[in-house]
């Protein structure tokens, strides 16, 4: 998940969490662990929500650049507009 993330390939992504659950709920499901399961499987839910903080990171940013990257474009056009309904005005007989 994270190295996708990191080249951000969302949908890449959203498919690994899809066939990540499955597994944590097996993992968790499973009633008779021993204390060396038990902490194994702590360092891994440790590890888990390591890489699922930096995956948010690598989304919230990237959500960032985009929502960025729209208000540029709705400003361009909107100046655009400006600009052809002057070149409108100037141009129409008066």
């Amino acid at each position: 998940m994270l190295m996708a993330a990191e080249v951000m390939e969302w949908e890449e992504v959203e498919r690994l969490e899809r066939e990540r659950m499955p597994v944590m709920e097996k993992l968790f499901s499973s009633a008779d662990l021993s204390d060396h399961d038990v902490a194994l499987l702590t360092r891994v839910i440790e590890q888990v929500q390591t890489v699922d903080k930096v995956v948010i990171s690598l989304a919230e940013a990237e959500r960032d650049r985009a929502a960025q990257e729209l208000r540029m474009l709705r400003n361009s056009r909107q100046g655009e507009q400006v600009y052809w309904s002057a070149e409108n005005e100037c141009s129409s007989p008066g």
